[in-house]
């Protein structure tokens, strides 16, 4: 399956206008709806990457093939029944992903998603419920919180004291720019754990050679 992916693939930018007319040239099944969700189900022997960001419109993914899957900041969505080369979710809610098969995946600051029934690498499944990569993420972020507030200690002493440079000011820029955002970002992930916690239920765990076979 992995060959097969490793091929030229279909490339999808999924947003609520798009959707629409895909739904339309191909005659997908649905409304977008709770009740009835826009679902893009089995294109055949065809690979492809999608890139995904939508919140108003309800949405399946089944019986795909996918290089990649880059959901951004949505939520109200299924995948499943799925085989995903590379995962990439951040910022999404209310998700579902069920009976997928899962080479790679990353998370960031994804909450109340549910995985079932999925198989996956066991050293993915270690940094998915162990959400390591939003952990590593964070490490980063005091980092340049720290560097960020350097840069402008340095820059207002520079200032104040010394002299008025261009030097100076471009470190006052970013030093305020990068600890604001930095800040930003903690804040969010402060939001974000009020939300329910992700869950995880009964995975199978395989080995990569596995689904270079599959």
């Amino acid at each position: 399956m992995i060959e097969k992916l490793n091929k030229k693939s279909i490339k999808y930018k999924l947003r609520r206008g798009t959707i629409e007319n895909l739904r339309r040239t191909l005659g997908l099944k649905g409304e977008g709806t709770k009740d009835s969700p826009v679902v893009i189900d089995d294109l055949g022997d065809v690979a492809v990457e999608i890139s995904l960001r939508t919140k108003s419109t309800y949405l399946v993914l089944r019986n795909l093939a996918i290089t990649k899957l880059s959901i951004i900041d949505s939520q109200n969505f299924t995948v499943e029944n799925c085989f995903i080369n590379d995962l990439e979710i951040a910022f999404c809610r209310n998700v579902t992903f069920s009976n997928n098969t899962i080479v790679s995946v990353r998370q960031l600051l994804c909450r109340n998603c549910t995985f079932e029934n999925n198989s996956i690498i066991q050293k993915e499944y270690s940094k998915l419920i162990n959400n390591a990569h939003e952990r590593r993420t964070f490490v980063y972020v005091w980092v340049c919180l720290g560097v960020g507030i350097l840069y402008t200690f340095f820059a207002v002493f520079s200032l104040v004291y010394l002299y008025l440079s261009l030097d100076s000011i471009v470190f006052l820029i970013t030093g305020v720019f990068l600890s604001v955002a930095m800040v930003y970002m903690l804040n969010l992930r402060i939001k974000v754990n009020k939300v329910p916690q992700n869950e995880y239920i009964n995975f199978t765990i395989q080995e990569k050679e596995a689904f270079i076979s599959h």
